[in-house]
């Protein structure tokens, strides 16, 4: 049992040191962000956020229109259902 104490405090040992050495690397890493498409690595300041590959730009354009038409049609579509039923509540029902 000896020679497994010994070698449980090795690897614990082991274990503390490299946890050690990785937070210290952690911390000397520059601040950057990730491209939203690819996940690459680019400039904190990148407006917008993506890489300089034109697939991602391209990509990230298509995105971003896509989300305003859908922000767009959460608007409407409510708005839409309201006028319907004032307009059905102000005429009294009548079909």
């Amino acid at each position: 049992m000896a020679k497994g104490s010994k070698m449980a405090d090795r690897i614990r040992s082991n274990v503390d040191r490299v946890r050690k050495q990785v937070k210290t690397e952690l911390k000397s890493v520059p601040p950057h962000r990730h491209c939203v498409v690819c996940r690459a690595v680019i400039k904190v300041d990148a407006d917008p956020p993506v890489c300089s590959d034109e697939d991602c730009n391209s990509k990230h354009q298509r995105n971003e229109r896509s989300r305003k038409q859908l922000s767009i049609l959460m608007y409407i579509f409510p708005a839409i259902a309201i006028v319907l039923v004032v307009l059905n509540v102000t005429q009294g029902g009548r079909a």
